[in-house]
């Protein structure tokens, strides 16, 4: 009798084997489902039967059961690697809910997602076993690739921005410098503020696009951690099933994020020198203005 799956008891001085129901841990099994493989109790084969899920799967009873679960086709590996379900801790996650894009367990399916018969609920192992060479995995990795692409584009244009505000910060400035020095001490108060300003500016767009930085490169990291976690589950389907699931709202999450990012702008300035800068300098009106755009 595989580990996990069946307790012995002693029963006098004669070792009886007693082989419990899967889901409820410590109620004796009365039958047995050969398309999960599970043992289960009289109560639990009942809703087995009236589930959407599963009530089409073969449920054996009395001496049609196995003696073990070394009678199932499924290997034993790949059911103990069913997570457990958080709202349910005893309960494993063996359910997959279409109609909400979610893994649940059993008792999920009976509580939340089986309300009326909307819902559409699959048993995990049977979707995953074919999932790694089926058409939505391969979109998945398809836009993984894409959204690793994309966000290097994005973090190369935003590091040119980038550069471009320093460039124009620092030819801007030296304009300012050169005509302080025309000027002289009168214009030393303006060019002071104006150059204030300036770096105001400037330092307004470079937080926004560290931060616009700092988000496309933790995405990048995302994005390679998420395909190396798909690479190690390729072996294990239901562990693939249920990382891809998960990577794919993170993706779509992405995409979203990648419109933001699109759309990110620097402020273009440049120093105006006035035409009538001797009559500034006669009346004191003013020095200089600073004209504003959008790159």
């Amino acid at each position: 009798m595989a580990e996990g799956f069946s307790r012995t008891l002693d029963a006098g001085s004669e070792d009886a084997a007693i082989t419990y129901c899967e889901p409820c841990g410590n109620v004796t099994a009365d039958a047995y489902c050969s398309e999960c493989p599970e043992f289960l109790c009289s109560v639990c084969a009942n809703l087995h039967e009236k589930q959407r899920a599963t009530r089409h799967h073969m449920i054996l009873r009395g001496s049609a059961m196995p003696s073990s679960h070394l009678t199932s086709t499924k290997p034993v590996s790949d059911i103990s690697r069913f997570p457990r379900c958080l709202q349910h801790p005893e309960e494993e996650l063996k359910f997959f809910c279409d109609t909400h894009d979610t893994t649940c367990c059993m008792a999920c399916t009976v509580v939340l997602h089986n309300q009326h018969n909307q819902c559409t609920v699959v048993y995990i192992p049977d979707v995953a076993k074919d999932y790694k060479t089926g058409p939505e995995y391969k979109q998945l990795t398809a836009e993984l690739n894409k959204t690793h692409q994309l966000a290097a584009k994005y973090l190369s244009d935003i590091e040119e921005k980038m550069k471009k505000v320093d460039q124009l910060k620092t030819e801007e400035t030296a304009k300012l410098e050169q005509y302080r020095t025309e000027l002289k001490e009168f214009v030393d108060k303006q060019i002071d503020e104006l150059t204030s300003k300036v770096e105001q500016l400037r330092d307004t767009d470079m937080g926004l696009l560290k931060d616009k930085r700092i988000k496309t490169k933790k995405m990048i990291s995302t994005v390679g951690t998420n395909k190396t976690k798909l690479q190690a589950c390729e072996q294990t389907p239901v562990e693939l099933f249920i990382e891809s699931r998960r990577t794919r709202h993170e993706v779509v999450k992405f995409q979203v994020d990648f419109v933001n990012i699109a759309k990110t702008k620097y402020q273009v300035y440049w120093v105006h020198k006035d035409d009538q800068m001797k009559a500034v300098l006669k009346n004191k009106a003013g020095l200089a203005t600073i004209e504003m755009g959008k790159a």
